[in-house]
Order: structure tokens, then C-alpha cells, then sequence
């Protein structure tokens, strides 16, 4: 009896420690995500053009960088869809089309607070 009370604690702390951990990473990631669209799009609202750039390819990077783990923990066809809003955004600045950029780059925060919304650790989550 002993045995299977220690047991089921042991299982209990670790499955805990791991939703905390991933919930974790998917917050960071979230998180500096949010932080670059931000600087993408003001920098386009300030005319420069060669910043926005510059701040899609570190959010492509950083995309690239946390994927194995996120293709663990996020749906798949998410993460398709936000790739594929970026590079929509940095075709939209190669070709000088302000308006396809803007609406690349609000469908990526859409989909972004998609993410966090499932992926969050809460009660309706959980079942």
C-alpha cells in the first residue's frame, strides 16, 4: 500500500513538473514572439523598411530555433500556419506591398494568441 501511494506521488510530481516545464517553454516562446511582431510592425509604421526585415528574419530564426520542441507541444497545422504567415510578411516587404504585410502580420499575432490559448495550462485544458 506504502509502495503505491509513493508511487502515485512520484508519477503525480513528475507529470506536474512536466506541464509546468512545457507550459514554460510555450510561454517564452510566445512571449519573444509577441515582442518581435511588435518591433516588425512599428517598424514599418516608422518607414524602415531594412529593420522590419531584419526583425522577421530573428522571428523566422527563433521559430526555426524552438521548432523540435514546439512540433512536441503545439499542434502542427499552427505551426505551419504561423511559418506561413511569416514568410507572407517578408514576401510583402520584398515587393513593397505595405498592406499584404500588415495583414500577414495580424494574422501571425492571431494565430500566435491561438497557441498560447490552447496550450496555456488551465482546468478546460485539461480533459
Amino acid at each position: 500500500m506504502k509502495r503505491t501511494v509513493w508511487i502515485t506521488l512520484i508519477t503525480l510530481a513528475l507529470a506536474l513538473a512536466v506541464c509546468a516545464g512545457s507550459n514554460r517553454f510555450v510561454t517564452r516562446f510566445v512571449d519573444r514572439a509577441r515582442h518581435l511582431r511588435t518591433d516588425a510592425i512599428e517598424a514599418m509604421d516608422e518607414g524602415e523598411v531594412q529593420r522590419a526585415e531584419q526583425t522577421l528574419t530573428e522571428l523566422a530564426e527563433h521559430l526555426k530555433q524552438s521548432e523540435p520542441w514546439l512540433e512536441v507541444l503545439c499542434e502542427h497545422e499552427d505551426l505551419h500556419q504561423i511559418k506561413e504567415q511569416i514568410i507572407d510578411a517578408q514576401a510583402s516587404i520584398e515587393f513593397g506591398i505595405e498592406d499584404d504585410f500588415y495583414q500577414a502580420i495580424y494574422r501571425f499575432g492571431e494565430r500566435l494568441e491561438h497557441i498560447a490559448d490552447v496550450e496555456n495550462v488551465r482546468l478546460s485544458n485539461l480533459y
